[in-house]
């Protein structure tokens, strides 16, 4: 990255432009540079997209993370979110209650634990759902656009590796 006419040095320049020079010290020399990446693309995906959905939805994250659950497997229960997301369970409860009030998800009570309040989606939450979910392929896209169709690929059999070894080192910590 010492060229002047190297991708790579306009490409770091970009970087330290935009988000200072620190950055670039962050994200390639320290010895914490690998998650300290991870954590800087988790950070400017969803923060501008979380703030988007409450700004033009008024939807926060816990609640579209539930919408987006429950669009998958309806009757979960808030624990169950809970554990799928890794929010706790107060940010979900009160998402829970929110959404219940503005008629995106319903609540019914189980006939054989009658502590537990499987949650279902509603029309009124498919319908927010279907204007939201393409926010977040946009997004994903243009995340994703720097890599071919083989790095794409390779990236997410990465990734994938990475998520299914958290059994390992979540109970570890």
């Amino acid at each position: 990255m010492t060229k002047n006419n190297d991708s790579g040095f306009d490409a770091a320049r970009a970087m330290a432009d935009q988000f200072g020079p620190l950055s670039l010290t962050m994200l390639m020399d320290t010895d914490l540079s690998p998650i300290w990446r991870v954590s800087f693309l988790a950070n400017f995906f969803t923060g501008p997209i979380y703030a988007e959905l409450q700004d033009r939805f008024g939807l926060s994250r816990p609640g579209f993370v539930i919408l987006f659950s429950l669009c998958h497997q309806d009757g979960l229960v808030a624990r169950d979110i809970c554990l799928v997301t890794g929010l706790p369970k107060n940010s979900i409860s009160r998402a829970v209650t929110e959404l219940e009030e503005k008629g995106l998800i319903g609540r019914d009570t189980d006939t054989a634990d009658k502590r537990a309040k499987p949650l279902t989606l509603t029309a009124k939450g498919h319908a927010l759902l279907a204007g939201v979910l393409p926010l977040f392929r946009e997004r994903q896209a243009a995340m994703l656009a720097p890599l071919d169709r083989r790095e794409a690929a390779e990236f997410n059999r990465l990734i994938t590796k990475v998520v299914f070894a958290m059994p390992g080192w979540v109970a570890a910590g």
